[in-house]
């Protein structure tokens, strides 16, 4: 990727339950965009919010639109526990690993923030990493964001679209999911960025369409 994973983490090790598995051919166009450098990986890595966890997103996220509901109820919400499934416990014993919910380069994807959760000035003390792949390990640290919100709550109305304001959220891109949606998962299969774009829509009701979108090529394929 060129830059480290400290920031961000996706689900992967199996992504056991995402429905990701099996070997990216030569021809698939996600392979080349892997190799690019991710603008949002680059942009959450420098990045001096802390990290505060799916819980405190719930506090808003979830009296417009129901975001929080969205995501809970999804594939990434559930990524911890996958680690602790039967399959996972397959899938770790034919890797020679003993606990794949305990095991770094299984958690890595299936949490939030793991190179960092013991560290108070850039992980609040309430974090918990079982809540798996949360809303901040695609958007970033979201203690700024809540901050600035929270100053800024009188100025904002539900039935308006709210404007961008200092403490904004950071947006995915293809580069950012492929990080770990790759070949290192022993059940990976091709990652289709569009279609998984649809499945885990969780916009502002208001706004009419996503501010991330799929590769023109992509695009043209579906």
């Amino acid at each position: 990727m060129g830059i480290s994973r400290k920031h961000l983490f996706l689900a992967g090790f199996a992504a056991l339950v995402l429905g990701v598995a099996g070997p990216l051919t030569s021809q698939d166009p996600a392979e080349a965009k892997a190799k690019k450098e991710s603008a949002a990986m680059k942009a959450i890595a420098g990045s001096a919010g802390k990290y505060v966890g799916a819980s405190k997103c719930k506090m808003c996220h979830n009296k417009v639109g129901e975001t929080y509901d969205i995501w809970s109820k999804g594939a990434h919400a559930g990524a911890f526990k996958t680690l602790q499934s039967d399959k996972a416990k397959e899938i770790a014993k034919e890797k020679g690993i003993e606990d794949a919910s305990k095991a770094p380069e299984c958690l890595k994807c299936h949490t939030t923030a793991l190179d960092l959760v013991k560290d108070t000035k850039k992980v609040d003390k309430k974090f918990k990493l079982e809540l798996g792949v949360q809303c901040e390990s695609c958007h970033g640290p979201g203690g700024d964001h809540q901050k600035a919100r929270m100053k800024a709550k009188s100025k904002i109305k539900a039935d308006v679209l709210p404007a961008g304001i200092e403490g904004e959220m950071f947006m995915p891109d293809l580069e950012l999911c492929l990080s770990c949606h790759n070949e290192e998962s022993p059940t990976y299969k091709e990652f289709k960025f569009g279609e998984r774009l649809k499945a885990i829509a969780h916009m502002h009701p208001l706004r009419e369409k996503p501010r991330v979108a799929p590769p023109k090529k992509e695009k043209k394929a579906e």
